[in-house]
């Protein structure tokens, strides 16, 4: 049965926005899944899965920037921490695209981040046709900067 998933356009005030994938839980809200790569150009990305993501839930400061050691997630708050383990077909799609790695250059406006990434993801999923040709406009046409 076809669902509607959404590119997730995140403020990170003067920097690039975080870009992510939200399947909603059911038909209707606010409670969903994320998937999305995390980090930034000095350090690297990695992927990450965080499932009962609420958007109408207070932001957690979450205790770590990476997954938990045993790649299973754990809530903190209302909000889980990011599972790396692929649950479905939209997530072990994901598994097959390389997050970017530490950047040579990390300051430059250019180095490859999480709006790269996203792309590169949905232009797999439409080769896989899990999505519509017309999901890779979306993400190109999304704002850089919120």
């Amino acid at each position: 049965m076809p669902r509607t998933i959404y590119l997730a356009v995140l403020s990170r005030g003067t920097q690039p926005a975080h870009y992510a994938v939200y399947i909603p839980t059911g038909d209707t809200g606010d409670v969903g899944k994320l998937i999305h790569v995390t980090g930034n150009p000095a350090q690297g990305f990695f992927l990450e899965f965080r499932r009962n993501y609420d958007f109408e839930a207070p932001p957690t400061k979450l205790p770590t920037d990476s997954p938990s050691a045993s790649g299973r997630s754990d809530t903190v708050g209302n909000k889980e921490i990011g599972d790396t383990i692929a649950r479905d077909r939209f997530e072990s799609v994901a598994t097959t695209v390389q997050p970017p790695g530490r950047s040579p250059n990390p300051f430059d406006p250019s180095a490859p981040n999480c709006q790269n990434w996203l792309l590169d993801y949905i232009e797999k999923l439409v080769a896989e046709g899990y999505v519509p040709n017309s999901a890779i406009s979306v993400v190109r046409n999304a704002p850089k900067v919120l």
